[in-house]
C-alpha cells in the first residue's frame, strides 16, 4: 500500500468513526427527546410540586424567629432553608444551563407556568411595543438585584419571601393581562430570564430543525420555530417537538459553547452582550460594597452632600424592614443613606466594568478589521465573556455552599477548608480559560487582537479574586 492509499484509508476510517459518533449522539438525543415528549403533559405536576417546595423553603422561615448565634444549618430550619435556597438551589440553577439549557424554565419553574396557565382566561391583550424592547429584561435584572441587596434578601427570610411573592404576583398579573398560551413574563420581565437565556448559549443541548418547510408551532416565548437559530429564548417546554415530523424542531446534543462559537449564524443580540457586561459589573458591585473602603468613602461623600443640602436628618433615619435592612435584634440596621450609597456604588461599578469590557471588545474588533459593520463584530466578540461571567456569578452565589462544605470537611476530618477554596479556584480558572478559548474561536485566528480579550478576562479574574479568595 503506497502513501496515497494509506492516506485515503485513514480518511475513510476517520469518516466512518465520525459518522458512528454522530449516529450514536443522534440515538441518545432521540431517546431523551422521546422521554420528555411522553412526559411533557406532566410538567404541570412538577411545577406545582416546585411551588409547594419553594413556599416551604422561602415563606415558612419568614414567620419563625431569627436564628440564635449558636444555631447551624442542621439544628435550625431557617438557616437550613437559607442554605438550600441560596447555597445550593441558586448556584445549581445557573450551572445547570451548561448541561440542560433552560430546562428549569420549561419543566420546573412555577412562576412561568402559572402565568401561562392563567393567560387562557385573562384579558388577552397584545404585548405593547415598549415591553418588547431589548433593555427591559436587563432593567428587570438590575432593579431586582439592587433591591435584593438593600433589603438583605440572602441574609434574612422576610425579604426573600417578599421578593418571591412580589415576582409571583407580577407573573400572575402579566398572565392575566397579555396574550393567551404565552409566557410574556418569562420572555420579557423575569429577572432570571436574561441570566439563564444568555448562559444557555453555552449549553450542551439545543432544539434544531433538520427538515425543510413544515408548519410553525405556537411557542410560549414567541420564537419563530420555522427559523429558530438561538437558544436564549427557548425554555425547553418541548411543545414544538413532534418526533413524527422531520420538519419539526428536535432535541439535539452538542458540545458546550458551540452556539457561541457559531454566534455569527446564531442571532447575536447586542442587548445580550450589554447584559453580560452589566451583570458582571453589578455582581461585582454587590460584593465589593461590603469589602472595600471605596464604598465607605462614597458614603461619606454622600453624607457631606446631603448635609450641605440640609437633608442629613432625613437620610440618617432607617426605614421599614420590607424596604431596607432593619434588624436591630440581629445587630444590622441600614439608614436611607446606606440605601442611596449601595445603589449608587453598584450602578457605578456596573457602568465602570461594562465600559472597560466594551472598550476591550472594541479594540479587538478594530484590530480584526473584519468586512462587516464594527457593531456586528463587537456584538459577536462580546459573547466570549459569557463563561467567566457565569462562573463568577456561580462562585459569588455559592460562597455559602463552599464555606459550609469547608466547615463540614474540617469537622469530619475529610479535608481542610482550604480544599474548597482550591476547588473554587480551579472552577474559576476553568471559566477564564473557556472565555479565552472562545476569544480565539470567535476571532478565527490567533493574532494580537486576542490581547484585549486577555486583559478583559484578567481584569474580571483579578476583581473576583479580591472578594472570593
Amino acid at each position: 500500500m503506497n502513501t496515497f492509499e494509506k492516506i485515503a484509508a485513514k480518511t475513510r476510517e476517520d469518516d466512518r468513526l465520525e459518522t458512528a459518533k454522530k449516529t450514536k449522539k443522534k440515538t441518545i438525543s432521540a431517546t431523551i427527546e422521546a422521554f420528555f415528549v411522553r412526559n411533557r403533559d406532566r410538567f404541570g405536576y412538577i411545577q406545582a410540586g416546585m411551588l409547594l417546595l419553594l413556599l416551604f423553603l422561602i415563606v415558612v422561615p419568614a414567620f419563625l424567629p431569627l436564628p440564635s448565634e449558636d444555631a447551624g444549618i442542621f439544628n435550625n430550619f431557617t438557616l437550613f432553608a437559607r442554605y438550600v435556597t441560596w447555597g445550593i438551589w441558586f448556584p445549581l440553577v445557573f450551572v445547570s444551563v451548561i448541561v440542560f439549557g433552560r430546562l428549569w424554565c420549561g419543566a420546573l419553574c412555577p412562576q412561568g407556568a402559572v402565568s401561562e396557565y392563567l393567560s387562557r382566561w385573562g384579558l388577552k391583550r397584545p404585548v405593547p411595543s415598549w415591553l418588547r424592547k431589548g433593555y427591559v429584561p436587563v432593567l428587570s435584572f438590575v432593579v431586582i438585584t439592587i433591591i435584593g441587596q438593600v433589603i438583605g434578601i440572602r441574609d434574612y427570610p422576610l425579604p426573600a419571601m417578599e421578593i418571591f411573592i412580589i415576582t409571583t404576583l407580577l407573573a400572575v398579573l402579566i398572565g392575566l393581562i397579555f396574550s393567551p398560551q404565552r409566557r410574556v413574563w418569562c420572555r420579557y420581565l423575569c429577572p432570571m430570564g436574561p441570566l439563564l437565556g444568555v448562559f444557555s448559549r453555552l449549553g450542551a443541548v439545543s432544539f434544531e430543525k433538520e427538515g425543510k418547510g413544515g408548519r410553525g408551532y405556537l411557542c410560549p416565548t414567541y420564537i419563530k420555530t420555522q427559523t429558530k437559530s438561538a437558544s436564549s429564548d427557548c425554555i425547553e417546554c418541548f411543545k414544538c417537538v413532534n418526533p413524527g415530523e422531520s420538519s419539526s424542531l428536535h432535541f439535539r446534543l452538542r458540545h458546550p459553547g458551540r452556539e457561541i462559537e457559531e454566534i455569527g449564524k446564531r442571532a447575536a443580540n447586542i442587548w445580550e452582550v450589554i447584559f453580560i457586561f452589566a451583570a458582571t459589573g453589578l455582581a461585582l458591585g454587590a460584593f465589593y460594597w461590603q469589602a472595600t473602603l471605596l464604598y465607605l468613602r462614597l458614603k461619606q461623600g454622600l453624607g457631606i452632600f446631603f448635609t450641605d443640602l440640609g437633608l442629613i436628618d432625613i437620610v440618617a433615619k432607617s426605614g421599614p424592614k420590607w424596604l431596607i435592612v432593619n434588624y436591630p435584634e440581629a445587630g444590622e440596621v441600614f439608614i436611607w443613606l446606606d440605601l442611596i450609597g449601595i445603589t449608587t456604588f453598584m450602578l457605578m461599578t456596573m457602568a465602570g466594568v461594562a465600559a472597560i469590557l466594551f472598550i476591550f471588545t472594541t479594540l479587538s474588533a478594530l484590530m480584526l478589521r473584519k468586512g462587516e459593520p464594527i457593531t456586528s463584530t463587537i456584538t459577536k466578540l462580546g459573547y466570549l465573556y459569557a463563561p467567566v461571567a457565569l462562573v463568577s456569578l456561580v462562585l459569588g452565589m455559592g460562597q455559602m455552599l463552599f464555606g459550609s462544605l469547608g466547615e463540614i470537611g474540617s469537622k469530619t476530618g475529610m479535608f481542610e477548608p482550604a480544599f474548597m477554596k482550591t476547588v473554587a479556584g480551579i472552577f474559576f480558572a476553568g471559566g477564564g480559560l473557556w472565555s479565552l478559548y472562545l476569544a480565539w474561536k470567535l476571532q478565527g485566528r490567533l493574532s494580537t487582537a486576542i490581547i484585549p480579550a486577555v486583559l478583559g478576562v484578567g481584569m474580571i479574574a483579578f476583581l473576583w479574586h479580591r472578594v472570593l479568595f
